[in-house]
């Protein structure tokens, strides 16, 4: 039996960390600013039909390293239009799968595939895209009818176009969004295999969300997440009452299984959402910011989303052998993709947890008609009259915070790492850290900026958290996405490796894949593309070369 121990909820104390000295601003990453010739991204927002198989690529300036051996998957836009419907917002594209391979002897590859989900089938099949679940909008409005018609039929939006994974004892890769539906499609030429759920609780159970990011063990290597659930009598002859069931898939006989760690409980009037979550070596953590999910649409899914600045953040560690958790409650923070998380030993010998997060400075002056996630329409990210510093300021002004669990204790503290970037006014998210570091004690961390306001432009930006120092890497009318981590098989050091990312120039409508070494920032190789590639949201490598 589960053991399920909730410590009394202690409110964060509110701290935060200086430079008192030189070093901290010994390096500064410089984003340039300059508006003068600067293009938008239009045709990262643009359809790309075409599917490619396999298509050798070439290297163009510089060199691949030779130790470099692998595939680096990708998930992002492939459609916002079938027919005469389109949506507006990047998470609503209809997704596409991107792979990037590279073997010891023999030529670069690329791929893309769309995900043939139960929504792409469906506008094919039809020549429309269908009506369903989105965060934007659907164009033209869909009708009473066909509303009524989704709230019974879509009933769950599977249109996955978050993240690529790879769980342990599955034959593929997975793709997932913030559901508990998952896909796999074929690790080499991206063909779908399998639509599947790990918990199937019956019919008379309601799964609302998973988190789009699982966390992996640094240990064993098995994947953590969560799926919300309620009973849709709230449990009274369910059994299943709402809340969070923490999940991990481990491999057992060559096959992936999911089994249950424990149980968070929550009301229906206090969902979070939770697009990702940390793992130690003993804990996984689920972070419950302060963006709710609310019931109040069926059909428009920022409907349901809002900013809640009298909701406190909630950490809850939970011990991974036996269910149990400590709460831990802080102010008002919203975020949503994790750094990093670990385990050390205080100075008086106490263990502590420690999560590492880019948050919003604050919602201060934000309009809480706006949901969240409108920042992705494509209306506005291309305009260049809408302003997002008039219409959400906040969404410029990120801090990275490091919430302190002290599990001897039961104390939560919270502290601003100083921001060692200009401008200072910067949107600083998509995270990405050596996978050898994960779970453990780190220092670096990669991420994606983006100037709103200054046609979209783009770069990556090198954070040492424990020197306080940065580099920054951005070129005029390149717009690089989110970076990935290769790590050197020999390499020690976290930052031993390369980075890799698809870089859009509207100059010419193409797209390159760039390489740079990890601890310079230095472009150290450029290879083509057969097709444009569009915005892509999450990546993994993935080493070794399947066949």
């Amino acid at each position: 039996m589960r053991h399920l121990l909730v410590s009394i909820l202690l409110l964060g104390i509110v701290s935060s960390e200086t430079c008192s000295d030189s070093t901290c601003q010994a390096s500064f990453a410089q984003f340039d600013t300059s508006t003068e010739g600067r293009l938008q991204p239009t045709g990262m927002f643009v359809d790309l039909m075409d599917e490619v198989d396999n298509s050798e690529i070439k290297v163009l300036e510089g060199a691949v390293p030779d130790w470099v051996s692998g595939s680096m998957y990708k998930v992002g836009v492939g459609a916002f239009k079938v027919g005469e419907r389109r949506v507006n917002n990047v998470i609503d594209a209809l997704s596409k799968v991107y792979r990037w391979s590279f073997a010891p002897g023999k030529q670069p590859t690329f791929s893309t595939k769309f995900l043939k989900t139960g929504i792409f089938n469906r506008s094919i099949e039809s020549g429309d895209l269908v009506p369903h679940r989105v965060v934007g909008d659907i164009l033209p409005p869909i009708s009473v009818f066909e509303k009524v018609k989704m709230a019974v039929w879509d009933t769950s939006r599977d249109n996955n176009n978050i993240t690529p994974w790879k769980l342990k004892g599955r034959a593929g890769i997975t793709v997932t969004g913030e559901s508990p539906i998952m896909f796999d499609v074929q690790d080499v030429n991206l063909d779908f295999l399998e639509k599947y759920e790990f918990f199937n609780k019956g019919r008379f159970v309601k799964k609302f969300m998973s988190a789009s990011h699982y966390a992996r063990h640094p240990v064993t290597g098995d994947s953590y997440n969560y799926v919300y659930m309620t009973g849709y009598d709230k449990g009274l002859l369910t059994g299943v009452k709402p809340g969070y069931e923490m999940i991990r898939i481990a491999e057992k006989e060559g096959t992936a299984v999911g089994e249950v760690v424990g149980f968070i409980p929550s009301s229906l009037d206090d969902i979070r959402i939770i697009h990702s979550l940390g793992v130690t070596e003993n804990f996984v953590i689920l972070p419950r910011l302060s963006l709710r999910a609310q019931l109040n649409s069926s059909t428009h899914v920022c409907s349901n989303i809002v900013f809640d600045s009298t909701a406190p953040t909630y950490m809850h560690v939970m011990d991974i052998k036996d269910g149990s958790f400590k709460t831990f409650k802080f102010p008002s923070f919203i975020s949503v993709h994790i750094i990093n998380s670990f385990e050390r030993v205080n100075e008086v010998g106490e263990r502590e947890v420690v999560v590492d997060y880019p948050t919003l400075t604050t919602m201060d002056g934000f309009d809480h008609n706006n949901c969240y996630y409108e920042i992705l329409n494509i209306e506005y990210m291309l305009s260049d009259e809408f302003r997002y510093m008039k219409e959400f300021r906040p969404l410029n002004d990120v801090t990275i915070r490091r919430f302190v669990m002290n599990m001897d204790t039961g104390v939560g503290t919270v502290l601003d790492h100083p921001k060692t970037w200009l401008p200072k006014l910067l949107h600083v998210d998509f995270p990405f850290v050596n996978d050898r570091f994960r779970g453990k004690p780190f220092c670096i961390v990669y991420l994606h900026t983006i100037q709103w306001d200054n046609r979209n432009a783009m770069g990556i930006l090198k954070l040492d958290l424990c020197k306080r120092t940065s580099q920054g890497w951005d070129d005029l009318n390149l717009f690089p996405v989110e970076p990935v981590f290769v790590p050197r098989p020999e390499g020690t050091e976290e930052d031993d490796g390369v980075l890799m990312a698809p870089v859009y120039d509207p100059r010419t409508d193409g797209s390159e894949l760039y390489i740079w070494d990890a601890k310079t920032l230095k472009v150290i190789a450029r290879l083509s593309s057969p097709v444009r590639v569009p915005w892509t949201n999450h990546g993994i490598w993935l080493p070794g070369y399947p066949e």
